[in-house]
């Protein structure tokens, strides 16, 4: 079969013995047969002493051209056999080794390639690059020497392996390990990934823990630690005073002095490179929604900074202590489960994504596999997004190959166009008058939104023709139409924003029951933004409404029950909170109402959104995440709160303004484990339930403890928890369930819609 040569690299060597007279000198090459996949691609070695003179002729020019040269390579491969000669499939390799070259020449670079199986006959030979005397490596060195430029990008010494490894990168997903920098994982699985992750190694390197890499030791960070928001409570008792007041209290406390005296630290002129920190003299409205503001601000460094920085035991140990885990009142997190919530750092890459595909485009793992690494790691970069959001927006099944997802794509573009968009551009007027009045309201409703949809992002920022920046000509002559950002007159030209008008048009007529309702342009913006396709992001869409057209009934049952929800929840979990808020007449959780509505749209940077929202369409842990999303933002803000905010509207402006101030990345490790808990929790109520019915029965003792949840090392069953917590209630048990919440607007009357 016909196959093009994809890599070749001559004086590779086989060592057999310890003699240099018994070596044997080859290449290695990569080639790929048509019709296959990048991950089937072939690796083989070759040795020269098999190749009569065309061949080896063959094979050294296409070293050094390899554009030139695509030839029939698999024709000479399979007519050679010889001693130590191998050929296999790069996706059936588990691991590779790099083994750098000597810098003084004792010896050689090589690879060793570690098989999936662990039979010994699929043991391969370890290859050496004899570097000195291989034309492609040392025209290289030479083109490195030229730009004074001698490492190549991974920074590693340059030598012929770097050019091996940086093609089989391009094929696969190859990753370096933590434990071994030589070894590389091919295709590696999340298990495998955590398994060679810094938090399975802090056991065996207790003497790393504390190493900080600055001036501020852990003595300060556990001084800041301990005092925590002492230093908060002191200056708000000063709200009545100017903040030059406020000014002077901080600098007269211990911790602030530390601060000074290590200003050379860059943790701490991080610190007081804060915003809030710097106008912290200066006048405001709410000195109280100020002061909680600073206090958070300085939290946020620090776990930033400790984040940033490697610092992992003092993140995890702050995590802990901060989620109410104490060991003896309350149940206690094991250690891969704050591993698995701490290891955010292995995306999905286009090479991991390809590796889930066979030949056929079907998946090889399975789903909860595939969520896993976008729960846990998300999606790299907005190429890829777009292709793995089809799937997660429901567009495309799981189980589908990749002809049946491009017929799909056909059938769905013709029914969009031909089934809803169509009749709506070709409607006639509706000849009872209140639809007719009703139908251009929505309308109106639509157009207005739009116009003032992300109009700072790149696509959707000027109406011109192309939605692209209009040049000084055409602002000098004014041919930018009726372009009045101050009023909804003018009319749209944006190719990105007339596309999101279509699709909310066509889903008012797609479903007429619940009509347009503010917050829908909200949701389809980021769909259309990744996926760049009217029909699909449309299909997109129609599938986000499934789950999210609850939160848009015209009675507000379904927003109602996320709030009621939340309002137990917090009560379950953040005990003292939610008494705090209870006094501040902010017991229903209002405030949170905009952010659940639209999932958190407006809280976040666009990127930041994209991210959130892929974590929770995965449903890995529930299909009503996005409450304990929201739980962690309270739960992060719980601190500055009680201290210092003791009004409904204090609360109310506070958590209005946290736009472009939260970390997503912190806020859903902390949900993870806030769920994490919650389900022990909801775990040890259910056995306290079904204990005392077993113990009353001792013939049924054994078999029925089969149907009983195992508890985790160190959790409490002493009966310590509050009988008055909401652990039975209807609401919090459906938090444990993946199953999609749905409700459906009631069928549309003439007077639904005043």
């Amino acid at each position: 079969m016909e196959s093009e040569l994809i890599f070749c690299k001559s004086k590779v060597f086989i060592h057999p013995s310890k003699s240099a007279a018994d070596n044997v000198p080859g290449f290695l090459i990569i080639c790929k047969e048509a019709g296959q996949s990048k991950q089937d691609s072939t690796l083989a070695w070759v040795p020269e002493r098999v190749l009569r003179s065309d061949q080896l002729q063959w094979f050294n020019d296409a070293e050094l051209d390899l554009d030139k040269v695509k030839r029939k390579a698999p024709t000479i491969l399979s007519s050679t056999r010889a001693s130590w000669q191998f050929s296999v499939k790069l996706n059936s390799l588990y691991s590779i080794e790099f083994r750098l070259p000597n810098p003084n020449g004792w010896w050689y670079g090589s690879v060793l390639l570690h098989s999936r199986s662990f039979y010994e006959d699929d043991t391969l030979p370890a290859l050496f690059f004899h570097d000195d005397i291989c034309p492609s490596t040392e025209l290289r060195r030479k083109e490195l020497n030229k730009s004074f430029d001698p490492f190549a990008s991974s920074g590693d010494v340059y030598w012929g392996g770097v050019d091996f490894r940086n093609t089989v990168r391009e094929l696969v997903d190859l990753q370096r390990t933590v434990v071994d920098s030589t070894v590389w994982l091919i295709n590696a699985s999340l298990d495998d990934l955590r398994n060679f992750s810094p938090q399975k190694l802090t056991k065996d390197q207790d003497s790393s823990k504390n190493n900080y890499s600055d001036d501020l030791n852990g003595a300060v960070w556990n001084t800041w630690e301990s005092a925590k928001w002492g230093v908060m409570s002191r200056i708000a008792d000063a709200t009545s005073k100017t903040g030059s007041y406020m000014g002077q209290l901080i600098r007269r406390h211990p911790l602030v002095k530390i601060a000074e005296r290590n200003s050379d630290s860059p943790y701490v002129k991080k610190l007081l490179a804060n915003p809030r920190v710097q106008e912290v003299q200066d006048d405001f409205d709410s000195a109280r929604v100020y002061l909680a503001k600073w206090a958070l601000g300085v939290k946020q460094e620090a776990e930033n900074y400790q984040r940033n920085h490697r610092e992992t035991e003092v993140y995890r140990r702050l995590l802990t202590n901060e989620l109410g885990i104490d060991g003896e009142n309350d149940v206690k997190f094991t250690d891969e489960e704050l591993n698995r919530a701490l290891e955010r750092n292995y995306p999905l890459t286009r090479q991991k994504w390809d590796s889930f595909f066979d030949a056929q485009g079907r998946l090889m793992l399975t789903v909860q596999e595939i969520k896993d690494h976008i729960f846990h790691g998300g999606i790299k970069d907005m190429e890829l997004r777009k292709e793995v959001w089809m799937f997660l927006f429901g567009v495309y099944f799981w189980d589908s190959s990749a002809d049946e997802r491009l017929q799909l794509d056909q059938t769905l573009r013709e029914v969009y166009e031909m089934g809803y968009k169509e009749k709506w551009v070709n409607r006639e007027p509706h000849e009872d008058q209140k639809e007719e009045e009703y139908w251009h309201d929505q309308i109106f409703r639509i157009d207005k939104d739009v116009k003032r949809n992300d109009r700072h992002m790149d696509i959707y920022e000027y109406n011109t023709a192309d939605g692209k920046k209009p040049d000084s000509t055409t602002l000098q002559s004014g041919n930018l139409e009726n372009i009045d950002e101050g009023s909804n007159n003018w009319v749209l030209k944006n190719p990105h924003l007339i596309a999101l008008k279509n699709i909310l048009v066509s889903y008012n007529y797609y479903n007429s029951d619940l009509g347009y309702v503010q917050g829908m342009c909200d949701l389809l913006s980021p769909i259309y933004y990744v996926v760049r396709d009217e029909a699909l992001a449309f299909w997109c869409f129609v599938n986000f409404m499934e789950r999210m057209e609850r939160n848009f009934l015209r009675d507000q049952s379904g927003i109602r029950d996320q709030m009621y929800t939340l309002s137990e929840l917090c009560q379950l979990m953040l005990p003292k909170l939610s008494e705090h808020l209870n006094k501040c007449d902010s017991s229903n959780l209002f405030f949170c109402f905009r952010m659940l509505l639209v999932w958190f749209k407006r809280e976040f940077e666009f990127h930041d959104v994209c991210s959130v929202w892929e974590c929770f369409l995965t449903d890995f842990y529930s299909s009503q995440f996005q409450l304990f999303f929201m739980l962690a933002i309270l739960q992060k803000n719980a601190d500055p709160i009680i201290q210092n905010l003791d009004q409904f509207d204090q609360v109310l402006k506070y958590f209005n303004d946290m736009h472009g101030t939260m970390d997503w990345d912190d806020l859903m490790t902390r949900a993870e484990l806030l769920f994490v808990r919650f389900a022990k929790l909801m775990n040890i109520t259910s056995r306290k339930e079904v204990l005392p019915s077993l113990r009353s029965d001792q013939g049924t003792s054994s078999s029925s403890g089969i149907q009983l949840h195992e508890l985790s090392s160190g959790e409490n069953t002493s009966g310590d928890y509050d009988e008055d917590l909401p652990t039975g209630s209807k609401y919090l048990r459906l938090l444990l369930s993946k199953q999609v919440v749905k409700q459906k607007e009631a069928p549309r009357q003439a007077d639904s819609v005043k």
